[in-house]
C-alpha cells in the first residue's frame, strides 16, 4: 500500500487528502493532520475533499472518534474550510466517516464518488478541473512512494 497524503492547490483553495495506507492508524492520522495545518498554503484552503482507499482499514476504536475530531476541528489551528467531502467506499469506513462526521462542523458531508464529492463540494470550478487536481495529486504522490 502506500502512504496517505494531502497536497494543496492555493491557486483553486483546494486540497486533497489521500487515506491509503493499509491500515489507518491514529497517530499516523494525527501526524498528517499536522503537517496539513502546519502548511503555509493552509490558509488559503477552502474546499477539500478527503478519499478514503477502498484497501484500508481502520486501526483505532470508535471510541477515538471523539479525540480524533477534536484534533481535526481544532489543533494545531482551527479548520477553516467553507466545505469539506468525505469519499468513502467500505461499509465499515461508511460508518466510521458518519460517526466522525458527527463530532465535526457542519460544512463536511460524505459519498462513495468523486462525481457526488464535486457536487457537494460547491467548489468554484468546474468537474474536469476537479478530477484533474485529484489525478495529479495521486500521481505525484505515487512517483515519491517509489
Amino acid at each position: 500500500m502506500k502512504s496517505n497524503f494531502y497536497r494543496m492547490y492555493p491557486e483553486y483553495n483546494f486540497a486533497v487528502v489521500k487515506l491509503q495506507s493499509e491500515f489507518l492508524y491514529l497517530e499516523e492520522l494525527d501526524k498528517l493532520n499536522n503537517e496539513y495545518k502546519l502548511d503555509p498554503n493552509y490558509s488559503k484552503i477552502h474546499y477539500l475533499v478527503i478519499i478514503i482507499d477502498e484497501k484500508s482499514r481502520p486501526n483505532f476504536k470508535i471510541s477515538d472518534l471523539g479525540r480524533l475530531s477534536k484534533k481535526y476541528n481544532t489543533e494545531p489551528q482551527e479548520n477553516n474550510h467553507k466545505s469539506v467531502v468525505w469519499v468513502v467506499s467500505r461499509p465499515i469506513i461508511t460508518a466510521l466517516a458518519h460517526l466522525f462526521i458527527l463530532k465535526t462542523k457542519d460544512n463536511s458531508s460524505y459519498c462513495s464518488t468523486t462525481k457526488k464529492a464535486y457536487r457537494l463540494l460547491e467548489a468554484p470550478f468546474d468537474y474536469d478541473t476537479f478530477s484533474h487536481l485529484i489525478e495529479t495529486a495521486v500521481e505525484v504522490n505515487n512517483k515519491c512512494d517509489k
